[in-house]
């Protein structure tokens, strides 16, 4: 029994290193491109250089690339993460009941009001200088084309204010003096404390929820001068009780804070949606979620649309003008009714244009060839400040 024993573990120990080489090769050369758990880019595997060993970032990119790319590691995280967040929120729920409420931080994630999973706020001088490289940039393309009607809309966030004390530290107010816009072409989804934020954004999720969307798309169409009546709810409609969104996820607390996924229901006028180029048959998948014959998870993506490079939306309307939209993932809410207002609605995410359309994104020749008339750049502070977001560079 004892060769047998012997080889019995020399076999499991085989099939354990085939396993990792297996995993391995695969992260290295069929990388996937998103870690779905935490609802992000994946972390890639680089090879090294001499100034990224120096200082460190590829001992950094190596760890960050074996936890997203190597199976079973994503696995391994989620249950790690959500059992210790259960031990630890059991003990602490005396303290999330307390009033008035306050910030607490439970593993590295803060919680306000009891329920409600927040970042921290931002201040100037973490974003500054990339705001103002942002501008620069905008300001180059306000100025290379005048024929244009550029309008920006800027989205406040937890980030954008201590919810405790109401303070915020000016984020709108930089770039509106900053960016070279004419007078009424610059608003802000405006959130000045808890009222406004816990009634307009999800408590477990990063984006807006069905109000805050529906607010938003009221005063984008106001900012654009669109003088239709807005698309109205045709009711609202509870989707899934029990929904775990992004923030809950990124923290290792989906289905430890929870909440119902409610939704306004609209009739959109027809349109044909084309995404990355391919004809689509809807973007989103709203209708199927409010029949119960939805077949992937739910999630913001997923019920409202996703990140994708590119997305067209045709009315057919041939008297209305074409718009496009440079945004994130906050605008997927209220692509669809915008687009109702429009002849053609080009959305594009400037993170995933190149990957999914096979070229970088070039703005002179886009307008051009899509006739574009007025452009939207819409988006939260990240939105204003990460680099991959800037217009050609």
């Amino acid at each position: 029994m004892k060769p047998f024993g012997k080889l019995l573990n020399l076999c499991f120990v085989l099939a354990l290193l085939a396993f990792f080489l297996l995993g391995l090769g695969k992260a290295i050369l069929r990388p996937k491109e998103v870690n779905e758990y935490e609802n992000r880019t994946a972390s890639r595997l680089e090879l090294p250089a001499l100034e990224t060993v120096l200082d460190g970032a590829f001992q950094a990119g190596v760890e960050d690339g074996l936890s997203d790319q190597v199976p079973l590691a994503q696995v391994m995280k989620k249950l790690y993460n959500e059992g210790g967040s259960r031990l630890v929120l059991g003990a602490m729920s005396g303290f999330l009941e307390t009033k008035p409420p306050y910030y607490v931080s439970l593993l590295g994630t803060k919680i306000f009001a009891g329920d409600y999973l927040v970042y921290d706020t931002y201040t100037m001088e973490r974003v500054e200088e990339n705001l103002q490289k942002k501008a620069e940039n905008l300001n180059g393309q306000f100025a290379a084309h005048p024929e244009l009607d550029f309008y920006a809309y800027y989205i406040e966030k937890d980030t954008d204010v201590n919810l405790e004390t109401g303070e915020k530290p000016g984020i709108y107010e930089f770039l509106a003096q900053t960016l070279d816009l004419p007078k009424g072409h610059m608003a802000r989804f405006e959130v000045n404390g808890f009222g406004d934020f816990g009634r307009d954004f999800f408590r477990t999720d990063h984006h807006w929820n069905r109000v805050g969307s529906y607010r938003g798309y009221r005063e984008v169409l106001s900012l654009l001068g669109v003088e239709d009546e807005p698309l109205e709810p045709l009711g609202e409609e509870t989707v899934a009780q029990g929904f775990s969104g992004s923030k809950a996820g990124s923290a290792g607390m989906r289905g430890v804070f929870t909440e119902d996924f409610t939704a306004y229901r609209f009739d959109f006028p027809a349109m044909e949606i084309t995404v990355n180029g391919e004809p689509a048959g809807d973007y989103g998948n709203q209708e199927a979620y409010f029949d119960g014959t939805a077949a992937e998870p739910l999630s913001y993506g997923n019920f409202y649309g996703g990140d994708f490079g590119q997305v067209v939306f045709d009315t057919g309307r041939a008297d209305r003008e074409n718009l496009l939209v440079v945004g994130e993932s906050f605008d997927n809410a209220m692509l669809k009714l915008l687009a109702s207002h429009f002849g053609k609605t080009y959305s594009v995410d400037l993170r995933n244009y190149e990957r999914s359309m096979g070229s970088a994104f070039a703005f002179a020749p886009y307008v051009q060839q899509h006739q574009i008339g007025t452009v939207l750049l819409i988006g939260n502070c990240d939105y204003f400040t990460m680099p991959e977001f800037r217009l050609e560079g």
